[in-house]
């Protein structure tokens, strides 16, 4: 599952050329507006009646790797993959897609607030 926001990208790489304090505020701004997904993910992520370990107790964010992170289930918890797409059993309950689109202006934003922040503007 992987989302891409667009507008973000032409800021993140004008903030690149301004130095090793740019890309800190960078990777601020990235995980912030992963916060933002994640909170939305954990919202409407599908939750069982059982008295068991619940896939909204497992949504991470993973580290920056070459200006990108990963928001959703950790990997041990692969049947979410099932859940939101469904499979011949089961019906689909989707949460990461509708998260995003849910939050999308929102990430935006929260991002926008911290890269002003960040370089005192």
């Amino acid at each position: 599952m992987g989302f891409e926001l667009t507008g973000m990208k032409d800021v993140l790489k004008n903030l690149e050329k301004m130095g090793n304090q740019s890309q800190e505020v960078a990777d601020e701004a990235l995980k912030a507006g992963a916060g933002v997904l994640r909170a939305k993910m954990e919202e409407l992520a599908p939750r069982s009646t059982l008295n068991k370990e619940h896939l909204v107790d497992h949504i991470i964010i993973s580290s920056i790797k070459e200006g990108k992170l990963g928001v959703g289930p950790k990997q041990d918890f692969f049947y979410a993959h099932f859940l939101e797409f469904g499979t011949s059993k089961i019906s689909p309950q989707p949460f990461a897609q509708p998260a995003f689109e849910a939050s999308k202006s929102q990430i935006e934003s929260t991002m926008s607030e911290v890269i002003k922040r960040g370089l005192g503007l």
